[in-house]
């Protein structure tokens, strides 16, 4: 066996090692995400006291920041974290439902990730399931980022109205717009496109060696 032989085995254990090591991550992540969601879900639908992070305020000035230093201009707060009792059905199907869509951004990513590297792992990218899993996922990350920022905001709203925050200065609706599952989708789309493309080339070159 020569040294050739040796080496070209040797970078294509390397790659599955690499490979495998990908997949793994992303599968971990994606069940970590999973059962957090899970958790959270339970503490929002079971929990007496529910706990809602990231609501965006408007106009909170840190004044404590800013006399600080004589460096610091000015300073405020762009969120707030709050814990509540007693929120109605309405606001906590809300909650769990942004809470589902926002992980299904996560999960999207990372599923289809795991799923690449298999299909590479095992030799076989370019097949039929992998570009319609990414595309799918492609929709799920723009919905699921998209819709979880729709109804957060939603969700707020009923809370600033249910508990009277509104004269605190909390805004009654208010939302902080983020594209960023936006783009992820897109590129995914690319990239499901990209595996259709390959998958023909595919066919044609399997065709070919067929009739050769």
């Amino acid at each position: 066996m020569t040294e050739h032989t040796h080496t070209k085995r040797g970078v294509k254990l390397a790659e599955k090692a690499i490979l495998g090591f990908i997949a793994g991550a992303a599968a971990a992540i994606a069940i970590v995400d999973l059962v957090a969601l899970v958790v959270r879900v339970s503490t929002i639908a079971t929990s007496e006291e529910v706990t809602v992070y990231g609501i965006p305020l408007m106009d909170f000035s840190a004044d404590r920041v800013a006399a600080a230093s004589p460096q610091v201009s000015s300073a405020y707060f762009e969120s707030l974290t709050l814990t509540a009792s007693g929120l109605g059905g309405s606001v906590r199907g809300l909650l769990i439902t942004a809470a589902i869509l926002s992980a299904l951004v996560a999960i999207g990513v990372c599923a289809v990730v795991a799923w690449l590297c298999l299909r590479v792992f095992i030799g076989r990218p370019f097949v039929r399931s992998a570009t319609w899993g990414i595309g799918i996922a492609s929709i799920l990350v723009v919905a699921g980022g998209l819709g979880g920022l729709l109804f957060n905001t939603i969700a707020n709203a009923e809370i600033a109205e249910t508990l009277g925050l509104s004269d605190a200065g909390l805004p009654v609706f208010l939302a902080v717009l983020d594209f960023t599952p936006l783009g992820w989708g897109l590129a995914l789309a690319v990239v499901a496109g990209a595996f259709e493309i390959g998958q023909r080339m595919q066919r044609d070159t399997e065709g070919w060696c067929d009739h050769g």
